[in-house]
């Protein structure tokens, strides 16, 4: 995904440090595991990466651990993704990366299976304003790269928005607010278009990709929130501990997932 100005410019996040609203977190040793099929091994890794942290929220958050325990589907990405409104993982330590072959069937060919042991240090989120929601809606979830991204976002309350890109390497960007537009107060029921006019979100896979699966995560807050300095990236666990920092009932958050192919 690229942000495209007349040059492409992006924020680095700055937190200043607020009590967490939200219990400590708890440790938990967890275990994920990905093949190798039609995705290269780098991406299996942080598929079985990303399923170990699914499974510590939802062991910490107390749902039920859904899907296989084998991840071969490549939008099961998205699991880990979701489960993010139920918990965080504040701190991790990966334990132990283990190989593997892996045939569904005895005649079919050899897969590569990665196993990751994972201890994660997970935060259960408190209940927030049930009348509070953020909404957001794209114009497609699957790009073919070089298409333009468009979303389209709505509160049920008067709220501030901002709005982050998830990437398939695991790092967020901040694209809204942005140094061309603020992030302005949007009143309830009222329909709020990103990007602006004369700005464009054009659509990517990470280089030698075929595909990718990524994820906009919207934020609606009752008081501005500002993230952002001058700079780049930021650690996904940053972002949760600067969320963790308000109020439940002061936010709201929806992920849009979203996934993008390369051309032939």
């Amino acid at each position: 995904m690229r942000f495209i100005f007349l040059t492409i410019h992006f924020a680095l996040i700055l937190f200043v440090v607020f009590p967490l609203h939200a219990a400590e977190c708890q440790w938990v040793e967890t275990a994920g595991e990905a093949v190798v099929e039609n995705i290269t091994a780098e991406e299996a890794r942080q598929l079985a990466l990303n399923r170990a942290r699914s499974k510590a929220i939802e062991e910490i958050s107390g749902l039920g651990v859904s899907g296989s325990a084998l991840v071969k589907d490549f939008m099961l990405v998205a699991d880990f993704i979701h489960s993010m409104s139920s918990g965080h993982v504040l701190k991790e330590e990966v334990l132990n990366w283990e190989t593997a072959t892996f045939r569904q069937k005895a005649d079919d060919p050899p897969l590569m299976l990665y196993r990751v042991k994972l201890k994660s240090c997970v935060t259960s989120d408190l209940p927030g304003d049930p009348y509070f929601r953020v909404k957001g809606e794209l114009n497609r979830q699957v790009f073919m790269a070089g298409e333009e991204a468009t979303i389209k976002a709505r509160c049920t309350k008067d709220c501030y928005i901002t709005i982050l890109n998830l990437t398939a390497e695991n790092k967020i960007w901040v694209l809204l607010p942005n140094e061309y537009e603020p992030s302005r107060l949007i009143k309830a029921g009222e329909e709020y278009t990103f990007p602006m006019s004369g700005l464009s979100l054009e659509m990517q896979t990470l280089p030698g990709h075929k595909r990718d699966a990524e994820a906009f995560i919207l934020v609606g807050t009752k008081e501005r929130f500002d993230l952002m300095s001058k700079g780049s990236s930021l650690k996904p666990e940053d972002l949760y501990k600067a969320l963790l920092s308000l109020p439940p009932d002061t936010r709201t958050e929806d992920v849009l997932v979203y996934e993008v192919r390369a051309k032939d």
